[in-house]
């Protein structure tokens, strides 16, 4: 006998053959396409924060340039208040060093010599003066070597002024003497 089968069995195992294979194929799309929006997602929110850390950053930024003003401000009032301090230090050393000087260059004088001129420029001290003799002046170069105020003292003329001879009066020596001044230390001499 013959069978007859009146179902629709091949169609019906095509249609799940068909299904199968889209499904098969669809998933991989499916689950690329979740992949993708995932990583998508994720570097989306990683930028989202890095833009985020960015402003955060810029923003510490200004403010670290506002202090860094500040700072640099505070440095040049510190910079100017200690060049005035300095300033006031070396005039306060400097005030007892002429006082000195000339009380050494006075003390050091002896009856028969007198000073006619007395010129400083910068270190370097100039003296003219006169005496009764020679060893008068050789004995006031030896005491002003002697003295702390001055250094170095050289005597750079001497002769027998002939017009106070001339005069009627006694003969006296003209001098030149040049030393060097010698403040105490730290203290710079005086512009001149």
């Amino acid at each position: 006998m013959i069978k007859i089968n009146l179902l629709p069995y091949r169609s019906a195992r095509k249609k799940e053959i068909i299904t199968k294979q889209v499904f098969i194929g669809a998933l991989p799309l499916v689950l690329t396409c979740l992949i993708i929006c995932f990583f998508w997602l994720s570097i989306n929110a990683k930028n989202s924060q890095a833009i985020e850390d960015i402003n955060i950053i810029n923003e510490k930024i200004k403010q670290s340039k506002l202090k860094m003003k500040d700072i640099e401000t505070f440095k040049a009032q510190k910079e100017m208040l200690t060049k005035k301090l300095d300033i006031i230090k070396t005039l306060e050393k400097n005030k007892m060093g002429p006082v000195r000087m000339l009380d050494d260059i006075a003390t050091c004088l002896p009856g028969n010599v007198w000073l006619t001129e007395l010129e400083q420029k910068g270190t370097e001290l100039m003296m003219e003066g006169r005496a009764l003799d020679n060893p008068s002046v050789s004995r006031y170069m030896v005491q002003l070597e002697a003295s702390s105020s001055l250094d170095n003292v050289v005597l750079l003329e001497i002769k027998t002024d002939t017009k106070s001879a001339s005069k009627g009066g006694a003969i006296l020596q003209t001098f030149k003497l040049k030393a060097m001044v010698v403040y105490s230390a730290g203290a710079a001499a005086p512009s001149s």
